[in-house]
C-alpha cells in the first residue's frame, strides 16, 4: 500500500519525467534547415548591426518552436550545438530589446574609454599567428574590460539586472565561439 501511495505521488508531482516526441518528417527537416540557417548566420552577423540582426529573426522564431523537440534522442555534440543556436538567438533577442537598447544608448552617451577599448572577441591579426595568439590573450583576460570596467560601466549607468543580462549573454557567445576558458563569471580557469 505504501508503494502505491509513493507511486502516485510521484505521478501526480510529475517526478517520473515524461518520454519525449522527437520531431519527423517535414517538421524535422524545416527545424534542422533553421537550425542550419542559424548556424551560418553566427559567422557572418554583427550582433551589433540592427540590419545584421534583423536577418536571424525569423528563424530564431521557427526555431525556438521546435528545439526542444529536436533535441530528443540526439547525441550530445547536436545537443551542443542546438543548446549554441538557441543561446545565438537569445543574445540577438536581448540586444533588439528596448532595455537594452536604453542602457546602450546610456553607456554610449558617456563615450568611456572602457567600452571603446572593450573587445571581447578580436579579428585575427592577418598573417601573424603569434600576434594574434598574444590579442585573443589579452581578450580573454579582459573579456569584461580592464578590471572589469564594462561591469562597473553597465551596473552604474543602468543596474544590476542588466549586467546579470548582459553578462549571461556574452558568455553564451564565448561558449558558442569557444573563445576563452571562462568560468561561469567570466574570469580565466586556472
Amino acid at each position: 500500500m505504501f508503494f502505491l501511495f509513493i507511486l502516485l505521488v510521484i505521478l501526480v508531482s510529475g517526478i517520473v519525467p515524461e518520454k519525449c516526441t522527437a520531431l519527423s518528417g517535414t517538421k524535422a527537416y524545416r527545424c534542422i534547415k533553421n537550425l542550419n540557417e542559424i548556424d551560418e548566420l553566427t559567422r557572418t552577423v554583427n550582433i551589433y548591426n540592427e540590419d545584421d540582426r534583423s536577418q536571424v529573426n525569423e528563424p530564431c522564431s521557427q526555431f525556438k518552436e521546435c528545439y526542444e523537440q529536436l533535441k530528443c534522442d540526439m547525441e550530445e555534440d547536436i545537443l551542443k550545438t542546438i543548446t549554441n543556436m538557441v543561446a545565438f538567438c537569445d543574445v540577438i533577442e536581448f540586444h533588439q530589446s528596448n532595455e537594452f537598447a536604453e542602457c546602450d544608448q546610456k553607456i554610449g552617451e558617456k563615450n568611456s574609454t572602457c567600452i571603446s577599448d572593450w573587445a571581447p572577441f578580436p579579428p585575427a591579426v592577418p598573417d601573424d599567428e603569434e600576434k594574434t595568439k598574444e590579442v585573443y590573450q589579452k581578450a580573454c583576460e579582459n573579456f569584461f574590460g580592464v578590471d572589469r570596467c564594462v561591469e562597473k560601466e553597465v551596473i552604474e549607468n543602468c543596474d544590476s539586472e542588466m549586467w546579470s543580462q548582459f553578462q549571461k549573454h556574452y558568455l553564451a557567445l564565448n561558449d558558442l565561439f569557444e573563445s576563452c576558458d571562462l568560468d561561469e563569471i567570466g574570469n580565466i580557469r586556472t
